[in-house]
């Protein structure tokens, strides 16, 4: 692969990454519960990947395995604090807490590889976070909403699965990584909608996506 062909590979995940926050604030206000929107959002890719990669998975490694399953409970916790985060807050401001694990990433690899940060990395931080500051500091020292802290954590989860991945992967094949961890996150979310339960439609009359319970602003309306 060319390194054009993966900057634009790339291009196309980051757009699908961030489409998918508009996409799960439109499930959240249409009624639909957190661990289940979670759970549909894996399973269909667990079944997807099974389909378009199944000669990859028909003698899967125990160590794939492991990973993935590793992998994916690790996700099923940042998806979690990602759901119920985005539950109270706007998916415009969502997507941007969430994508601090960015600058992130050098701090993790500082921990758990000993590289040590480089001075831009410092600055890319110290920005993000200024960032931060005006998006959940509006009122001043202390005052961050709940739903910010869930999705400042969560961020610190992306970094910390990729981390994981890096240590655990070794030479094994990533799609067969990614459907154990589908797999895992799907069945954890599985279990959890059936404490949780199922509510809402998927298509609601109202398209208020960007809007917070109770909140006015960030209104954006979708087509009926």
């Amino acid at each position: 692969m060319t390194r054009r062909s993966a900057s634009w590979l790339l291009l196309a995940a980051s757009a699908m990454w961030g489409s998918s926050f508009v996409a799960s604030k439109y499930c959240i206000n249409s009624g639909m519960l957190q661990f289940e929107i979670v759970f549909w959002r894996f399973f269909l890719g667990t079944i997807l990947t099974a389909l378009v990669f199944r000669k990859q998975l028909r003698r899967p490694a125990k160590s794939a395995l492991r990973t993935g399953a590793v992998l994916g409970l690790v996700t099923a916790l940042t998806f979690t604090l990602e759901m119920f985060g985005l539950a109270v807050t706007d998916a415009a401001k969502a997507s941007f807490l969430t994508a601090t694990n960015i600058v992130m990433m050098p701090f993790l690899c500082a921990l758990f590889f000993r590289i040590r940060p480089a001075r831009r990395s410092l600055l890319a931080a110290a920005l993000a976070m200024t960032g931060v500051g005006f998006l959940s500091l509006t009122e001043g020292l202390g005052t961050a909403a709940p739903g910010d802290l869930l999705l400042l954590v969560d961020a610190a989860t992306y970094g910390l699965n990729s981390i994981l991945l890096v240590k655990l992967a070794g030479e094994d094949s990533r799609v067969q990584i990614s459907f154990f961890q589908f797999l895992t996150t799907a069945a954890c979310m599985g279990v959890l909608t059936l404490v949780q339960g199922t509510g809402g439609n998927l298509c609601p009359s109202g398209g208020d996506v960007f809007a917070v319970p109770g909140g006015g602003a960030h209104r954006a309306v979708l087509p009926h």
